[in-house]
Formats: C-alpha cells, sequence, structure tokens
C-alpha cells in the first residue's frame, strides 16, 4: 500500500516538473526578434557634454537623439566653450568624430568680436571652424 503512494507520488512529482519545463521553455523569448530603437526627444535641453578639446556647453529648443553617436539640436542652438559661443538653429553633432554643423545662419562670438554667416562646420577635434556663404565679422 505504501509503495502505490509513493509511486503516485513520484508520478505527480514528475508530472509537475514537466509542467514547469514546459511553462519555462514556452515562455522564452525568440533570440531572433528584433528590437528597433526609437528616437529620444528632449525639449528645452541644456546639457555640458566633455571631449578632447575641453567642455562644451550645449542647448536648444529641441534635441533629438538619432543614435550613439549623433545628435540634432532642433530650432534655436547653441554650443559655448572657452574659445567661442556659436548662436544658430539646426545644428547636427557628431559626437565621436566631435564634429557639428549647421546649413542655418549662425552668429559666433569669441574674444576677438562677432561673426555671423549663413552656416558652418565645426571641427573642433582640429580647432578649425569653417563658414559658409557670405560672411559678416564686426571686430570689438
Amino acid at each position: 500500500m505504501i509503495n502505490f503512494f509513493i509511486k503516485r507520488i513520484n508520478l505527480l512529482v514528475i508530472f509537475f516538473l514537466a509542467i514547469q519545463i514546459f511553462i519555462y521553455f514556452y515562455n522564452q523569448r525568440p533570440l531572433s526578434e528584433n528590437f528597433s530603437q526609437k528616437n529620444i526627444t528632449v525639449e528645452n535641453f541644456s546639457s555640458i557634454v566633455l571631449s578632447k578639446s575641453g567642455i562644451t556647453k550645449i542647448g536648444s529648443e529641441k534635441l533629438n537623439k538619432i543614435d550613439e553617436d549623433n545628435i540634432y539640436l532642433e530650432g534655436n542652438s547653441y554650443l559655448e566653450n572657452k574659445e567661442y559661443k556659436i548662436y544658430g538653429e539646426n545644428i547636427f553633432i557628431k559626437l565621436k568624430e566631435e564634429i557639428s554643423n549647421s546649413n542655418e545662419p549662425v552668429k559666433v562670438i569669441n574674444s576677438m568680436g562677432v561673426l555671423k554667416s549663413e552656416g558652418f562646420k565645426n571641427l573642433d577635434n582640429e580647432g578649425i571652424i569653417i563658414f559658409k556663404g557670405e560672411v559678416e565679422f564686426l571686430i570689438d
């Protein structure tokens, strides 16, 4: 009689273990499933970025993070560091290469004066700013 109950209990334990194993494998996500990364957007954004060339303060009406290495400052935006202040619109920044650019009118202020142009490309790693279109420079 005891052997009969022990066999039944063993069968129940094995049955419940089989159910647990089935549930475990059924709930696993397939490894082949693709996850899409959504763009991150922040409004009225201001932050400090540390790069090889130093500390740069960035800000804009709207920041769009395209991926880990690229951000887009939409609307009125600025880049400031100890050498210059760039005020403009719609600035695209490549963080890895430390390159920022815009095809919109910009105003650059440094220790020598104020420069206005129709766009710019800033190679921050090399300390070079390339201005596009018509350029006007006012000396202080």
